[in-house]
C-alpha cells in the first residue's frame, strides 16, 4: 500500500548550523572577555584580604611570644624542605644566642616557634611568609631578639632621653621608594624618629617572587608580572639589611605598571608598638 506523507509536516532533522555554532561561540568569547578579568581581580583581591588578615593574625602572635619571653623570635630557615626537624623552629632555639646566619637570610615566620600552623604562616599564593627582624651581628648589641631584647619597662620617660636613645639604636627604616635618604618624603619609618620598624612580615604577593614556597623551595621567577625594582628590594634569600648596609624595606602602594610592577604586602610595627602590646612599654614616671 502507498503511503502519503501528511502535508505540512516538517521532516527535517533538527539542530544548529554552522553558521549559528560560530554565532555561539563568538557571543561566549566576548562575554569571557568582559567578565574573565573582572573576575580574576575580584579573586586577587580576595586573596590581598585574606593575607592581610593572615598577617595580622602573625603580628598578633608575635605580640603574644614577646610578651612571655620578653624578646622577638629568631626567624625559621625557609630554605628547609617538609620533615626537616628545623623546618618552622627559630634559629637558633631556644633564641638565647644570636641568630644564625640562614634563619637571618632565609627569614620566614617561624610557625612551630609561635605555636601556630604552617597554613597560618602562608599567604594565599601558597608562599611562606617572609620575617626579617633587627637581630644579627652587625646590631648584636641591640638586637631584640636577644634576652630582654624587647623590654622597656626598666626605661623612665621622665629621664632626659631615656626612650628616645633606646629608640635610636634600634629598628629597621621603611620606606616607598628606592632612593630613601635619611629624612626624605620617601622615608616612613627611622631609628632617628623614634619609630623604627621591630621587624616586617612581607607576603611576595600574586607573582610569589622573592619568596619561598612550603617545599622549601626560593621563587626565583614571578608568577605573573614583574618584578618591579620595589619588590627587587623585599626579596628574602638576600643580605640581611642591618645599621648602614641598605637598612630599610619598601612599603608601597599595589602598583600593575608591568615597569614599576609591586604586588607586595607588608606589616611593618614600630619597636614601640610591639613592646607596648606587649606590656614592655616604659615605665610609668
Amino acid at each position: 500500500m502507498k503511503t502519503t506523507r501528511p502535508v505540512g509536516r516538517d521532516t527535517r532533522v533538527g539542530g544548529f548550523t554552522l553558521v549559528e555554532m560560530a554565532l555561539v561561540l563568538l557571543i561566549v568569547g566576548l562575554l569571557g572577555a568582559v567578565f574573565l578579568p573582572a573576575t580574576n581581580t575580584m579573586l586577587e583581591n580576595s586573596r590581598r584580604k585574606e593575607t592581610r588578615t593572615k598577617m595580622e593574625a602573625l603580628e598578633q602572635a608575635m605580640a603574644r611570644f614577646v610578651m612571655v619571653n620578653r624578646r622577638l623570635p629568631c626567624p625559621a630557615d625557609g630554605d628547609l624542605p617538609p620533615g626537616n626537624v628545623e623546618q618552622g623552629l627559630e634559629q637558633p632555639h631556644p633564641g638565647t644566642a644570636a641568630c644564625t646566619g640562614p634563619g637571618l637570610t632565609n627569614g620566614v615566620v617561624p610557625w612551630k616557634t609561635l605555636g601556630i600552623s604552617q597554613g597560618d604562616a602562608t599567604d594565599a599564593w601558597n608562599t611562606l611568609v617572609t620575617y626579617r627582624v633587627w637581630a644579627g651581628a652587625a646590631v648584636a648589641a641591640d638586637a631584640l631578639t636577644q634576652t630582654n631584647g624587647m623590654n622597656m619597662s626598666t626605661l623612665d620617660p621622665a629621664t632626659a632621653g631615656a626612650v628616645s636613645g633606646w629608640l635610636a639604636s634600634r629598628g629597621f627604616r621603611a620606606c616607598n621608594a628606592t632612593a630613601c635618604p635619611a629624612g626624605s618624603a620617601a622615608e616612613l619609618a627611622s631609628r632617628t624618629a623614634s619609630n623604627g620598624v621591630a621587624y616586617v612580615l612581607i607576603s611576595h604577593g600574586a607573582n610569589r617572587i622573592g619568596g619561598f614556597n612550603v617545599e622549601g623551595n626560593y621563587v626565583a621567577v614571578a608568577s605573573g608580572p614583574g618584578p618591579g625594582p620595589l619588590e627587587n628590594i623585599n626579596f628574602n634569600a638576600a643580605a640581611v639589611r642591618t645599621a648602614g648596609l641598605n637598612d630599610f624595606y619598601v612599603d608601597a602602594d599595589f602598583a600593575e605598571n608591568p615597569a614599576a610592577y609591586y604586588d607586595d604586602i607588608v606589616l611593618r610595627p614600630t619597636v614601640i608598638s610591639v613592646a607596648l602590646a606587649a606590656g614592655l612599654g616604659p615605665r610609668k614616671p
